[in-house]
């Protein structure tokens, strides 16, 4: 058996064990690219389980070196991830302060999975819609099928998106767009979400994890401090003055600068030879 990704099989074809393979989260992958799949049937609902799991895997992603990418998807034709899970809901309103404890649980795990150093990439592969596009919102690129909705449809509960959804959502497709998104609670085809910004690539239906992977595999083969830098430096200056979205850019390339890669790639190009980065 041969090392490689297959997406087909979604499985290590290496001697190197699983990450993580655990119900309802698992993390799989090779090469520097790490795939984490929600399986929660039917619709990969966000039940407490699942939160742990997200959270085990961010933080064992985090760890990891060899993990150089990462693609969040969900299992199955039905949803990418579905809001909270239906069968706890019970539970979370006759308990007091269940509802508090869970959103903040929610904001906890999604903002280790923003945190994140490497790059991330979200697989939409059936409907995101609630907690699931606010889970993809985390993402840096999002890879949605052509044929596919998103949307924030709290509203329409008498709720507000309460993971990240609102602010995120703005940040990525501007201020008057995600009001009326999230005002409406309507969902929009994938193909509005790609007009407006909110998708980053499109892939025909059944194919959009491998468009996923294929993506990640390309970013992999890249210095992965140089990738790193790149990441910290957008996010960080997001928002900010050009002072400092200055500052953060400088910081960024002094650390990828003084890196064993920028040594390679100076001398690969002294030589003129393709670098050999070995993402240190």
């Amino acid at each position: 058996m041969h090392s490689g990704w297959c997406p087909q099989c979604l499985s290590w074809r290496s001697r190197k064990s699983p990450v993580t393979v655990s119900d309802p989260v698992r993390v799989e992958g090779d090469n520097g690219v790490a795939v984490v799949t929600v399986d929660n049937p039917p619709v990969n609902a966000m039940s407490l389980r699942v939160f742990e799991g997200l959270r085990e895997a961010a933080t064992e992603v985090d760890t990891r070196d060899d993990i150089r990418v990462v693609v969040l998807t969900g299992a199955g034709p039905r949803s990418f991830m579905a809001g909270a899970d239906i069968t706890e809901f019970e539970h979370v309103r006759t308990t007091p302060g269940e509802s508090s404890r869970r959103l903040m649980l929610a904001q906890e795990v999604f903002a280790r999975w923003a945190a994140l150093r490497q790059p991330t990439i979200a697989a939409i592969q059936a409907p995101a819609i609630g907690g699931g596009l606010e889970a993809a919102l985390l993402c840096d690129f999002i890879v949605s099928a052509r044929d596919t909705v998103l949307g924030l449809p709290e509203v329409k509960l008498g709720l507000v998106p309460g993971a990240g959804g609102n602010t995120r959502l703005a940040q990525r497709v501007g201020p008057s767009r995600a009001k009326e998104l999230a005002m409406l609670g309507d969902p929009i085809s994938s193909l509005r979400a790609f007009e407006i910004g909110l998708v980053d690539h499109l892939a025909a239906p059944g194919a959009t994890l491998s468009v996923a992977v294929e993506l990640a595999s390309r970013l992999a083969e890249r210095p992965a401090v140089a990738v790193q830098m790149v990441k910290r430096a957008v996010d960080a200056s997001t928002g900010a003055d050009t002072a400092t979205a200055l500052r953060f850019e400088r910081e960024a390339y002094e650390v990828a600068h003084a890196s064993a890669d920028a040594e390679e790639g100076y001398r690969a190009f002294l030589d003129h030879r393709a670098p050999v980065f070995r993402h240190r």
